[in-house]
C-alpha cells in the first residue's frame, strides 16, 4: 500500500492505495497519528484507491478518531467503494465516523 499526503484548503488528505489490512494498516496508523500528534484540526482520509479494508484498518481509523476527539479535531472518510461502505453501515460505525460521498464534499463541509 502507498500513502500519499497534501493539504487541501487547510485540511489535510491522506490518500492510501491498495488494501488497509494488518500488513499495512501500521502504515495507515503512523500517518494519521502523525497528524493528531500534531493536533491537525481536519484529517480527511480519501479511500478512493483502496479496494479493501479489514479489521485492523478499521481499528486503525477508530484509534485515530478516538485521539481527534480527545482535542476536538475532525477526522472525515471519503471515497469509500460501496464494499467498504457496507462494512461501516454493517458494523454501525457509519453512524460513528463522519462520512462524506466524494472529496468536493468533505472539503466543502
Amino acid at each position: 500500500m502507498d500513502i500519499s499526503m497534501e493539504t487541501v484548503q487547510g485540511k489535510m488528505v491522506i490518500t492510501p492505495a491498495g488494501d488497509v489490512d494488518m500488513h499495512s494498516s501500521p502504515a495507515l496508523r503512523e500517518a494519521i497519528l502523525g497528524q493528531t500528534g500534531q493536533k491537525a484540526a481536519a484529517l480527511i482520509v480519501d479511500f478512493s484507491s483502496v479496494s479493501y479494508i479489514d479489521s485492523s484498518g478499521i481499528a486503525t481509523l477508530v484509534e485515530g478518531l478516538k485521539v481527534m476527539n480527545t482535542y476536538g479535531g475532525r477526522l472525515q472518510l471519503t471515497g469509500m467503494t460501496e464494499g467498504i461502505l457496507e462494512i461501516f453501515r454493517f458494523s454501525k460505525l457509519d453512524t460513528i465516523f463522519e462520512i462524506c460521498g466524494d472529496m468536493s464534499d468533505a472539503l466543502g463541509r
